[in-house]
């Protein structure tokens, strides 16, 4: 048997007045997703369960069968690993996204500097390093807007906000606080010196947040008894991948934006079910579209998932012979709100052994056939069932 997991990751939303009182998935052409509807089970995952802040890193982590209870340090430190950065036992990562304030500082006016083109990010970064050469912070380039920066021996209890969770809101209330608060609140203030010397793109400042210290996740390979491999542009899910021992494969033109390679990502992950029998393919461009409040831009990229990634998925798992797919968001992200929310998911199980049952189309109001309230749980159903009853 080969699995795929389909993660959109964002996808699902809220209906939208301008779409006809439709939800994206209810407005987009989904026929391809509508197909595995028809033929496969539907369902509803509570990724982030018993109230956690349904962050990609905890939401992924879920999905992928690993509880975030047991296992989750932080979403930086998942991101580190992916980038080859080794954390010590007392080192901690935080995410330093890119960001645009408001002119006058006081207002997060873009949470990516405005999807800062990758290279300007490497030159802005290169030159936090040399200004912070003697204060003990080191940072690492990325992918774009989302960087990282190294702590080392540290014994900070912070809390931070994500940058895209305050859009247009003044930041002031939302600073690091806590014990080593006023380390980092000096760095952020200190950073400002590299964008009044130098341009880079719409970046006028950073922004520190998603911190933790190194995890520890069993193999996955020991878990489920499955050798696999993880296709994403983002280092957030690179790093489950790395820490959870899996293949990591990098596609060329994954940007983890709406311009990604959408079919290379489809036929990168066929290709590498010659090698192994489990794969994750992460999606990240309706979460993108989401955070930007762009309904046209989501609208696209379920169209171009839907169109030209699907076709592709499964005419390449029939060749297989048995194979089973799992679709589904890790999270909503909602284009009104442009930030994540904490509601169940639908999910589509799809392929051998699955038994179809009465939906018709995919989207937020699927009838369930199942309902994981403990997200985690869906791994062990979706990769163990023998049958799954629709």
């Amino acid at each position: 048997m080969k699995y795929l997991v389909l993660l959109c990751d964002g996808m699902s939303d809220h209906k939208i007045a301008e779409l006809g009182d439709k939800t994206v998935m209810q407005y987009a052409d989904t026929s391809n997703f509508d197909l595995m509807a028809k033929g496969g089970a539907c369902g509803f995952i509570r990724t982030a369960h018993g109230g956690l802040y349904p962050g990609s890193d905890i939401c992924n982590l879920s999905v992928m069968g690993y509880d975030p209870f047991k296992y989750y340090t932080g979403r930086s430190p998942l991101e580190a690993g992916a980038m080859g950065i080794t954390l010590g036992e007392k080192d901690m990562a935080f995410r330093c996204n890119l960001v645009t304030l408001t002119p006058d500082h006081l207002v997060m006016d873009d949470f990516s500097a405005h999807h800062i083109p990758g290279d300007t990010a490497k030159s802005a970064v290169a030159a936090l390093n040399e200004l912070f050469k003697d204060d003990g912070a080191e940072f690492y380039p990325g992918v774009g807007y989302r960087n990282i920066m190294v702590i080392r021996d540290a014994d900070f209890e912070l809390k931070t906000t994500p940058p895209h969770d305050i859009m247009g809101q003044e930041i002031k209330k939302y600073l690091p606080a806590g014990k080593g608060s006023d380390k980092i609140n000096a760095i952020l203030t200190k950073a400002s010196e590299v964008f009044e010397k130098n341009t880079y793109g719409r970046a006028n400042a950073i922004w520190l947040w998603g911190e933790g210290g190194r995890p520890m996740l069993p193999l996955f390979k020991d878990m489920y008894g499955l050798k696999g491999s993880v296709i994403a542009a983002v280092d957030l899910i690179k790093g489950i991948g790395t820490f959870a021992g899996m293949n990591i494969i990098n596609v060329p033109g994954a940007t983890g934006f709406i311009d990604t390679n959408f079919e290379g990502k489809a036929e990168y992950a066929v290709k590498a079910f010659n090698e192994c029998d489990y794969v994750f393919l992460h999606v990240e461009a309706p979460d993108e579209a989401g955070h930007m409040g762009s309904i046209e831009e989501k609208v696209r990229a379920v169209e171009n998932i839907n169109g030209r990634m699907l076709p592709i998925l499964l005419d390449g798992l029939r060749s297989f012979g048995d194979y089973r797919i799992l679709v589904t968001p890790d999270h909503p992200t909602p284009v009104k709100i442009r930030t994540h929310v904490n509601e169940p998911v639908p999910a589509i199980i799809y392929g051998s052994g699955v038994e179809a049952d009465s939906n018709i189309e995919y989207n937020e109001f699927v009838k369930p056939a199942f309902f994981m309230e403990e997200g985690y749980k869906i791994a062990q159903y979706f990769l163990k069932s023998a049958v799954i009853k629709g």
